[in-house]
């Protein structure tokens, strides 16, 4: 897979040799859903569109056009904005629903969807059945440790045998608002783009991507299953159960038995393999985590607590992997350039030279073809860093929707994008969200 970071101002991607555009989501709670759809505004001012919606009752699908995104990939929270466009919903729409705005409906023989309503505590903070004899019996066992700890038994703390409950919060009240309250059709068939949700398998070492197709495992990483049996509204709350606040979200298989699941980017922080095994050959991802770099306005992080650190400890882990991921590809692209410039230097055949580089993109499960566009905070945005994951205030969540546009335009600025025509993308205007997005910025 090509990965492009840093282009030159004068570098062009070509949109109009790319058959499949994708837009990848990751998790971090509302916080991250809000900036993920700020880059989504971003990419609108850019002259990208969102192809979804429902297939027709009669006659054939429209096929995407140029510059639109048909692929759709989330996990936890990235999970809800990529079905909310897959599903159809304009931005406007999503971002009034995020500043509690009602939309008015349109033409009710459109079969898109209408007004989307407004996520909210109880809905995503819906308490687990069964937590509060759970709790009681764990008052009961607590009161067993404190006696061991007069007597300097201290084992039963260290290994933390008194933390029993499975999580605090159930991920069902997600699965309800969707299938009840957002989509038109519970079924990733039913729907023109490709949507793809990614959750993990708590009882094995397997992630699980939910969606209309059953592709084998890729040949690179067995550890990976595609699944065209589940609705939407249960991958989404199976890829939003983040363990210990929501405990793990159970799904029945074909014989009946429940598998749980928990958070999609347990194994992986960015899916993008997923959209480039459908087929995608421009990869959009947002991700927030993103570390803090040291700001003397703000200080050391050990001024901050705990809470702080212990993202610090986890952002740096993820961004490790990410850089990792970008660095290999690097140099299998790298590899596969060299190699073509060799056998062009030593005058082989065209034919030649095309099935050595073929070889070699299969036995490294790379594809040239395919560009990537990475977009995440600023490492100097604090507000991101610091806000609250799970604030559904519309004042907050208006800033993170600023800070993921100002995000995706720093990027996208860097790139020239054409359309099949080879004429470049200008004068495209703003939406009302974005508009609304960037009025005070």
């Amino acid at each position: 897979m090509a990965i492009t970071r840093q282009k030159a101002t004068d570098e062009k991607i070509q949109i109009g040799s790319k058959r499949k555009i994708a837009f990848v989501c990751s998790g971090g709670a509302s916080k991250a859903g809000a900036f993920h759809l700020g880059v989504a505004l971003a990419l609108q001012e850019q002259g990208f569109k969102f192809y979804g919606g429902l297939n027709p009752k009669a006659g054939p699908v429209r096929t995407p056009r140029p510059m639109e995104i048909s692929t759709y990939v989330g996990s936890s929270a990235g999970s809800i904005i990529a079905s909310y466009l897959a599903a159809g919903y304009s931005l406007d729409n999503i971002f009034n629903s995020f500043l509690t705005k009602r939309m008015p409906l349109t033409d009710p023989a459109d079969m898109t969807p209408k007004v989307l309503p407004r996520l909210t505590y109880p809905t995503m903070l819906k308490i687990r059945p069964g937590l509060a004899g759970e709790q009681l019996r764990q008052v009961a066992y607590l009161k067993k440790i404190v006696s061991n700890l007069f007597d300097g038994k201290w084992e039963d703390v260290l290994q933390l045998r008194w933390l029993k409950t499975t999580g605090f919060f159930t991920t069902a009240g997600i699965e309800q608002f969707f299938r009840e309250e957002v989509l038109p059709s519970n079924s990733f068939h039913d729907y023109i783009a490709d949507l793809f949700i990614v959750a993990t398998q708590l009882n094995h070492s397997r992630k699980v991507v939910f969606g209309k197709y059953s592709y084998q495992p890729p040949a690179h990483d067995l550890s990976c299953q595609y699944d065209n049996d589940i609705v939407i509204s249960q991958a989404c709350a199976a890829s939003a159960a983040l363990p210990p606040l929501y405990a793990p979200y159970a799904i029945k298989n074909r014989n009946g038995t429940p598998i749980h699941y928990i958070d999609g980017e347990i194994r992986d922080t960015l899916s993008t393999h997923v959209a480039v095994d459908a087929g995608a050959d421009l990869v959009i991802a947002s991700y927030t985590h993103q570390p803090y770099h040291f700001m003397k306005e703000i200080g050391s992080l050990t001024e901050y607590g705990l809470a702080p650190i212990v993202v610090q400890s986890i952002f740096l882990l993820v961004e490790q992997k990410i850089n990792n991921t970008i660095h290999n590809n690097d140099i299998q692209r790298n590899a596969i350039n060299a190699v073509s410039r060799y056998c062009k230097e030593q005058a082989l055949t065209e034919e030649h030279r095309r099935r050595i580089c073929e070889i070699l993109e299969k036995e490294l499960h790379h594809r040239s073809d395919v560009d990537t566009i990475y977009i995440h905070p600023s490492p100097t945005d604090a507000q991101v860093f610091f806000g609250d994951n799970f604030s559904l205030s519309p004042k907050k969540l208006s800033e993170y929707v600023k800070s993921g546009f100002r995000a995706a335009i720093e990027v996208l600025s860097k790139y020239r994008f054409e359309d099949r025509r080879s004429e470049p993308v200008i004068g495209t205007t703003r939406s009302g969200a974005a508009e609304g997005a960037v009025s005070q910025t």
